[in-house]
């Protein structure tokens, strides 16, 4: 075998060496996945011995259960430089994997079968729109809804009856998001299991994301928490800058009311914005991670955190793509139903059906991620067994 490897240790250039000296030293344990490697191949660029799939070969999931019940991994989550990842490969990759995994073969019974997990980690999630709602363009008309809803919220004409079925109906939407969380958490480590492995058992993916999908639901539960003192912090700035003000003076708008309206408009934005980002990656890329390593979600935010660190422009490639590929996805459903008048959207606004429907979908997002974070390194997030 030709010396074409060469490795640095702790600063020092080794090397050349052969593959199978290479192998030895990591077998040794005087490699780590940490150590830079090079060969000629790689041009002028040096990788992570951990980002060389044969001298450090992922491990995969047992059959029976997901690594998150098992032994940690012992991958570094961070002080690890990986590759700079693309989004258009990130694209085709997980296009593949999804026309391969539905179509190749069909598989009905595979279909609504993937459609279940589907369901599960998005339950809760969708959102409908009123197009039939009126819109008043003109100031005067905004600032006579606004009155009225603002006597409403003051001088509520309510009698006990109509208070206690409405704080009634507060606590059951409340009970139904904490469950619908729950779900979704347990959901998206079995939807993701379902990724790596089609033909898995449903039964198999529900026990075995039992203590990654608590894990997760217990980390959502206080990043809903603080965004809800977020969301309570604003509406309190709002109340003492804006609405306060506002009465006292007879409901007359002046100019000094602008640039407080300005600023917890721009904190509510911001606020939900930061919201959902963060629920997005941690669907996104915690879960694979603590998924393949076991860990906790707070550490696998690290690995997050390293990638930001590291490629935040192909971080923000990667949301910017995502959000195109979700408009053309959007666009073609709305050209189904409207071609088909209207009878398209049935299926896919009933529950579980909408989520067999739109599989392709779902599993296409899914894996976009995937093979996003394989890019990066692929010892991290492998993109298939």
């Amino acid at each position: 075998m030709e010396r074409t490897w060469y490795y640095a240790v702790d600063g020092v250039r080794n090397g050349p060496v052969t593959f199978e000296e290479l192998c030895a030293l990591v077998s040794a344990g005087a490699l780590k996945p940490q150590d830079l490697v090079w060969q000629p191949e790689f041009g002028s660029e040096w990788r992570n011995a951990g980002q060389v799939g044969k001298l450090f070969p992922p491990q995969t999931p047992k059959d029976t259960r997901f690594r998150a019940e098992t032994e940690s991994s012992e991958v570094p989550m961070v002080g690890v430089t990986g590759d700079r990842p693309s989004c258009l490969q990130a694209v085709s990759a997980a296009f593949g994997q999804m026309v391969s995994s539905l179509f190749k073969p069909f598989d009905i019974t595979r279909w609504f079968s993937m459609g279940f997990c589907a369901w599960i980690a998005y339950i809760g999630t969708g959102t409908s729109y009123n197009f039939n709602r009126p819109v008043t363009s003109s100031a005067s008309g905004l600032k006579q809804q606004f009155d009225h809803v603002l006597d409403k919220c003051m001088h509520p004409a309510m009698g006990s009856a109509e208070t206690a079925l409405i704080l009634g109906v507060v606590v059951l939407g409340l009970l139904l998001a904490v469950l619908f969380c729950r779900l979704r958490s347990r959901g998206d480590f079995m939807f993701l299991h379902r990724w790596y492995k089609p033909d898995a058992p449903i039964s198999q993916c529900w026990w075995a994301s039992r203590a990654a999908g608590h894990e997760l639901f217990v980390w959502r539960m206080y990043f809903f928490v603080i965004a809800f003192l977020l969301f309570a912090l604003n509406a309190a700035v709002t109340y003492v800058t804006i609405l306060k003000p506002y009465l006292a003076s007879g409901k007359e708008w002046n100019s000094a009311l602008v640039w407080p309206t300005a600023g917890c408009v721009t904190g509510l934005i911001l606020i939900s914005l930061v919201t959902q980002l963060v629920a997005h990656l941690t669907k996104a890329f915690v879960v694979p991670i603590m998924y393949w390593h076991g860990v906790t979600a707070s550490r696998a935010w690290q690995a997050v955190f390293a990638l930001c660190n590291q490629y935040p422009v192909a971080v923000l490639s990667y949301l910017l793509c995502g959000g195109a590929c979700a408009a053309a996805a959007g666009c073609a459903l709305l050209a189904f139903g409207v071609l088909t008048c209207c009878m398209g959207f049935i299926p896919m606004a009933l529950p579980y059906f909408g989520a067999v429907v739109l599989l392709p979908y779902y599993l296409f997002f899914r894996g976009y991620a995937v093979c996003f974070l394989n890019q990066w390194r692929a010892e991290l997030v492998p993109a298939s067994l």
